[in-house]
């Protein structure tokens, strides 16, 4: 079974019980948003970085799978375990932040000073709450972010849900 998301394309593996994910080169570069980069788009370090830090934060357990060139142009095959549940409200997603000790930004943003982390695009479609409370968010927008651009999103946090 196949599904498209925002740049990704997505397919259920039966016997591993786990969602392949493969980007796709025609949205924000191949590699997801980038704030306040020109093109708005990741390079694919930033998004192997991003997955890295997603394991990281949130105890996931996103693996990469394989690389592929298409046409001199990397394609990332990633894969996510198959997770039941349903979508959190907002304000979980806020709770689960902020006990992570990230300020919130605006809605779906969050940002961690100290480690100069930004997380944003975490809003109830992106995550799962599974039926013991334990929330995984599925396709968070991480970006290494410098304290001054933290500084700018602070004071003008309607930026940063623009780019949707």
């Amino acid at each position: 079974m196949f599904a498209r998301g925002g740049e990704h394309q997505v397919y259920f593996q039966k016997h591993t019980r786990r969602y392949l994910k493969t980007t796709l080169p025609d949205r924000q570069k191949g590699y997801g948003i980038a704030l306040g980069s020109l093109t708005h788009g990741a390079t694919p370090s930033e998004y192997l970085d991003r997955l890295a830090l997603q394991n990281q934060i949130f105890e996931d357990d996103i693996q990469l799978e394989r690389i592929v060139a298409n046409d001199g142009k990397p394609i990332i095959i990633t894969s996510q375990p198959a997770i039941k549940g349903n979508a959190p409200t907002q304000t979980a997603l806020d709770e689960l932040m902020l006990a992570k000790g990230y300020e919130k930004l605006a809605d779906g943003a969050y940002y961690d000073e100290q480690a100069g982390l930004l997380v944003f695009d975490l809003f109830p479609r992106n995550a799962i709450q599974t039926t013991d409370g334990h929330i995984y968010p599925i396709d968070p927008v991480i970006q290494r972010i410098t304290q001054d651009f933290g500084q700018f999103l602070r004071e003008e946090p309607y930026t940063i849900n623009l780019v949707h």
